[in-house]
């Protein structure tokens, strides 16, 4: 069963994200901001990350660049969402090693097409 790793701090979503998940056959942690998620990085490995932008202590984008500052080759795909989309974040979330950058509010379809394709590619 492929483990995903949820970071939002936003409680409510993140149940109906996980709900959405495991509904199709993933097994999901969940986790409340990217400080958070580097630790559970580290202690086991995930399939996937799902990871929203804004969050306080660290957001979304300055995990995935420490994740890219990691010699690890085995670091996690990385799908980030968000409210605050722009070229400019998402072309940074990119340049750090994110697989997808998907606006809020998104299509639940599109996101379970998106990690179909980045975990059928692995």
């Amino acid at each position: 069963m492929k483990q995903i790793l949820i970071v939002d701090d936003f409680e409510p979503g993140r149940l109906v994200l996980r709900e959405r998940l495991e509904i199709q056959g993933y097994l999901c942690h969940e986790v409340e901001n990217g400080a958070e998620a580097l630790k559970a990085i580290q202690s086991k490995p995930f399939d996937l990350v799902i990871t929203d932008n804004h969050m306080p202590v660290m957001t979304g984008l300055q995990m995935l660049q420490c994740l890219a500052e990691r010699s690890d080759d085995q670091q996690p795909p990385v799908i980030m969402l968000t409210g605050l989309a722009s070229n400019e974040l998402s072309n940074s979330a990119h340049a750090a090693g994110a697989c997808a950058v998907l606006e809020k509010p998104y299509n639940a379809q599109n996101l379970i097409s998106e990690i179909s394709r980045i975990l059928d590619s692995r």
